[in-house]
């Protein structure tokens, strides 16, 4: 097998060049030619992951985080080549929605070896997002965590913690399933999987090859409600608490207050106006 392995060296605690020696263990024990590509900024993993297409690839692995899965799945959507991921990311919500290893060594022999499947993949304003993306608080929250110089869950957790208390309802308005409403929200995330990373379920049910989404609509409640809220998240039970409202649709219009949103976990200015769509069955997927 002919495999391109795409790492990215700032991913989590900088850990994914740990990748170079344990490809360079596998590739011989498994009989396949692996080439090894870093990531040098905004964009490269995307085309790095076209040029090994058409370099003749038969699958692309993706090494760092949740953002890295993005940046490469953008060069391998429509394509026949299957995206695998070993997840070294702050969070790895992707990886663990879909039940991946997260052992370095294990989830690179699997990303080798498994079956891939076909997997839905969703669009905010025409821009790709594989797990879930998000605006209000958690694109805030993005936006932040980018420019701080503290990865990992420890530095995520700071943010989120200085961040929610003074987080202010933001208005908008979403029309789905031939329905408008209107809503003031912490914020507004639309789901393909389940999890935001580090066992964050915000939408329990949701699944990539399902060919539908989840739009939670995310209120904020008083201090005590919203603890259990955070709770009722970190326990799997997000779709019994009275403050994270469910919508089941695969095209969706928002208005929003602000202008940011993140796209898993990658913050990115799309405006007031957005359109949210699911395109099913568009990438293949090593799960």
């Amino acid at each position: 097998m002919k495999a391109a392995i795409i790492y990215n060296p700032r991913s989590g605690k900088k850990a994914a060049h740990r990748i170079v020696g344990i490809a360079e263990r596998l590739g011989p024990e498994l009989g396949a030619d692996l080439q090894l590509l870093q990531v040098e900024g905004p964009g490269h993993g995307t085309q790095l992951a076209r040029n090994a297409v058409a370099a003749g690839a038969q699958r692309v692995i993706s090494v760092g985080g949740d953002g890295t899965n993005n940046a490469v799945a953008r060069g391998l959507v429509g394509t026949p080549v299957p995206l695998g991921i070993v997840a070294m990311g702050s969070g790895n919500g992707y990886a663990r929605s879909i039940g991946l290893p997260l052992d370095p060594e294990r989830a690179l022999r699997h990303a080798l070896t498994a079956e891939a499947r076909r997997m839905d993949a969703c669009y905010l304003n025409d821009e790709l997002f594989l797990g879930n993306a998000g605006i209000g608080f958690d694109a805030r929250v993005a936006h932040r965590f980018d420019k701080s110089k503290s990865r990992g869950m420890l530095g995520y957790a700071r943010i989120v913690a200085m961040e929610i208390l003074s987080a202010k309802p933001m208005r908008v308005v979403l029309k789905a399933n031939r329905e408008t409403s209107e809503h003031h929200v912490l914020m507004l995330v639309f789901c393909n999987t389940r999890e935001f990373g580090n066992g964050a379920d915000i939408s329990p049910g949701s699944r990539p090859d399902d060919g539908v989404a989840e739009l939670r609509v995310v209120r904020k409640p008083s201090f005590f409600p919203l603890l259990k809220a955070l709770f009722d998240v970190y326990t799997h039970r997000a779709d019994s608490n009275p403050n994270l409202l469910g919508i089941t649709s695969t095209e969706a219009q928002v208005w929003q207050e602000g202008t940011w949103a993140h796209l898993d976990g990658e913050p990115m200015e799309l405006g007031h106006d957005l359109r949210f769509r699911l395109a099913p069955k568009c990438l293949w997927v090593v799960g």
